[in-house]
């Protein structure tokens, strides 16, 4: 089995982020980890309340 290497895929060196960039590219990551972060926790919290909803329901009728 060989490597093949798209043409795509290999990076141009000429194209290297600077220093200023890596840094500020980290910091909009960690922005966005903590709102994802956020986002998970509403997610989970709007399942619980689905599943007491169908809690209430499956016991009001039984």
């Amino acid at each position: 089995m060989s490597v093949k290497h798209r043409v795509d895929s290999v990076k141009d060196l000429k194209k290297r982020k600077t220093l200023e960039e890596l840094s500020a590219e980290n910091e909009q990551l960690k922005i966005d980890k903590v709102t994802l972060a956020g986002q998970v926790t509403d997610l989970q919290l709007a399942l619980c309340d689905v599943y007491e909803m169908m809690e209430t329901n499956a016991n009001s009728g039984a």
